[in-house]
């Protein structure tokens, strides 16, 4: 398949190319424009099935509205704020997983280190920080 029917394929077909909204933005053959295409077809997709979901009609499948509003405000971000915003996601996904006490501490140590650095290297959008919290709310 040629390289412009395969991106001609992710933007108009995203379900099928990508597993993960966050797939979308690693992909380095899209450009942010055509990114942020994709994302909104995914968006519309999963608020279709919430919907379809909350009248009982179910398939069954995750939404993952989240993870694609997630990405949204991620590609939206500088990148080294990106970089920062994927640490801190997996950082979290670690820290609700442990049960070691030290580890637990640590993890916790780097998170509000890591939302530290982020404040002060570079202003994040309203949208993303309510995906980064503040180490001052305390939601860790």
């Amino acid at each position: 398949m040629p390289a412009n029917d395969k991106v001609n394929g992710k933007t108009t077909r995203p379900s099928i190319y990508f597993e993960e909204p966050r797939d979308v933005v690693a992909d380095t053959a899209l450009s942010s424009h055509q990114k942020d295409e994709i994302l909104k077809t995914l968006e519309q997709d999963a608020r279709q099935l919430a919907d379809a979901t909350s009248e009982g009609m179910s398939g069954g499948e995750r939404n993952k509205l989240h993870d694609v509003l997630t990405a949204a405000d991620t590609l939206s971000l500088q990148p080294v704020a990106n970089a920062y915003e994927t640490v801190l996601v997996d950082l979290r996904a670690q820290h609700g997983a442990e049960s070691d006490e030290n580890q637990l501490r640590l993890l916790k140590q780097a998170i509000v280190a890591l939302e530290a650095l982020v404040r002060s290297r570079t202003k994040i959008s309203r949208a993303a920080q309510d995906v980064v919290p503040v180490a001052a709310q305390d939601t860790i």
